[in-house]
């Protein structure tokens, strides 16, 4: 199902975020569901990225495959395929040295690839990252093939130490740690092909900041989804903040007005993965959409449909 247009734009000024004016205006344009090729909805989605005419997403509960989202419009609706990871032995071996502390999950929590089409998969479990090639990536049978791994530095001390964004810019990785729930972030910078990963300042955000993606082609800023479930405080937001800068970003989007625009649809606002692509103007946002918390929460495990949201940067000062 797809969703009317709407400018979520205060009348009178510029977009408001939690009670702060933001210099970026986003359009609003539709919002779809993402269904598997096999039937269902794609469930969990963790991260989101663009190649190849295509969106590609990774879930934290699938060890086995990455999927392409087709955009081609099919009654409104977005298709998910599901698309074989292998891992060869080595390249398991290889993470093992970069420890874990879930057996031999791989927990997925970000996807992201640069412009050869080399994909970089997030295993929080493993705090690394996996480096793939996808073959036949436009076809019809599309294979992903993990060739080799970049261990991320610390160690995990719980089972989920919140290690949730990552992206590819001009040759350099970023990956952001949420730190355990903590206000502070420790965001780490790898260029390639040096292979070596260094901090460097981040804003502390309150609340879960599960994912980011680049604003600028030098990796200069960022977008960050930033969420609460504080009861009676909560919000769902996108906020932009600058690499090495630890001053607060400023919040560019309010994720809790959009529900109010897609309200026919319930649930769809525990958002996991983001993409904005620079050479269209458009911000991609999708939520988690966990079964088993919609079975516990309404005994129904379809109540909550998978949705992506698509909006349209406009610059700040632009009429509508």
């Amino acid at each position: 199902m797809a969703f009317g247009i709407a400018l979520l734009l205060v009348p009178g000024g510029a977009l408001a975020c939690d009670g702060e004016p933001c210099d970026t205006r986003f359009l609003f344009e539709e919002a779809r569901e993402v269904r598997l090729a096999s039937g269902g909805y794609l469930r969990e989605v963790s991260g989101l990225t663009r190649f190849a005419e295509h969106l590609w997403a990774v879930t934290d509960k699938s060890d086995a495959a990455i999927y392409r989202l087709d955009l081609a419009r099919r009654e409104g609706g977005v298709t998910a395929a599901e698309v074989p990871l292998d891992i060869p032995p080595p390249i398991r071996q290889a993470l093992k040295a970069c420890g874990a502390h879930r057996g031999d999950r791989l927990d997925l929590e970000d996807i992201a690839v640069d412009a050869e089409g080399l994909f970089f998969l997030l295993s929080e479990n493993y705090r690394a990252i996996l480096m793939a090639r996808v073959t036949d990536p436009r076809g019809g049978h599309p294979r992903a093939a993990a060739e080799d791994v970049l261990c991320l530095p610390g160690r995990n001390h719980t089972a989920n130490d919140g290690l949730e964004g990552l992206a590819a810019v001009s040759g350099t990785l970023y990956a952001l740690e949420e730190g355990r729930g903590q206000p502070t972030r420790t965001f780490y910078r790898c260029p390639l092909p040096e292979r070596r990963c260094h901090a460097v300042p981040f804003p502390a955000q309150t609340g879960r900041t599960p994912g980011l993606t680049p604003r600028d082609s030098d990796g200069t800023r960022f977008l960050v989804l930033n969420m609460s479930w504080e009861l009676g405080e909560g919000f769902r937001r996108v906020c932009e903040v600058r690499t090495g800068d630890p001053a607060a970003g400023v919040c560019v989007l309010d994720l809790d007005r959009v529900r109010e625009e897609v309200k026919e649809q319930p649930g769809g606002a525990n958002y996991e993965g983001i993409h904005f692509d620079r050479a269209t103007g458009r911000l991609y946002v999708i939520n988690d959409n966990n079964a088993a918390w919609n079975r516990i929460f309404t005994g129904d495990a379809e109540f909550e449909p998978t949705l992506l949201l698509i909006f349209t940067l406009r610059a700040s000062g632009s009429s509508p």
